[in-house]
């Protein structure tokens, strides 16, 4: 990366980190794009520079949110592939759940606006599509199913718990999704 890549990556994360800060301070629906812009000390022309829309900015950060779950899978290298799901489960629960309700507002706005990593080929997708193709290798997982067929069922659980959160608060979201996790390991388990 030359000076002026590296400057505008710089820039746009500045943004970034300004509306993930201001988000968790004043909830997702009270910043404004000026708020952002000023709190990363850039003009409103520079932000959308980097960003069409504010959605686009969401999106943006909803990606980067998600390039940590990555390493939390494969943190757990040494578990079976479905010890690693319910323990992903388990600890995306942990987070969230201690993170405070201004964090279930910005995961909701996410959702809203992004789909937040959905479809195949973004990073939430293919980290399950890499733990289920793994599982499937190890005779952990059942090779019945197309790979990709099971990874979209992992993400749907999953969302469906993250969902279940945001818009019902007084679902239990580290009993939601560490049941959820351990059905899937009894639907997806190699016979035996």
């Amino acid at each position: 990366m030359n000076r002026t890549d590296r400057r505008k990556q710089e820039v746009r994360d500045r943004i970034l980190g300004a509306a993930f800060d201001l988000f968790l301070l004043q909830g997702v629906t009270a910043t404004t794009i000026e708020d952002i812009c000023d709190r990363a000390d850039v003009a409103n022309r520079t932000f959308f520079n980097h960003f069409a829309t504010r959605q686009d900015m969401v999106r943006a950060l909803a990606e980067r949110r998600l390039l940590n779950l990555h390493d939390v899978v494969s943190h757990r290298a040494g578990d079976s592939a479905t010890e690693r799901l319910v323990g992903v489960f388990d600890d995306i629960a942990a987070t969230l759940v201690t993170s405070g309700d201004t964090y279930r507002e910005m995961i909701g706005e996410m959702f809203a606006s992004t789909g937040y990593g959905v479809q195949r080929g973004f990073g939430l997708h293919d980290t399950f599509l890499e733990l289920v193709k793994d599982g499937v290798a190890e005779g952990d997982i059942s090779p019945r199913h197309d790979p990709q067929t099971l990874a979209d069922i992992i993400v749907g659980a999953l969302f469906g718990g993250l969902m279940n959160w945001t818009a019902d608060k007084t679902y239990s979201l580290k009993t939601g999704l560490h049941d959820m996790a351990v059905a899937l390991t009894d639907l997806l388990g190699a016979d035996r």
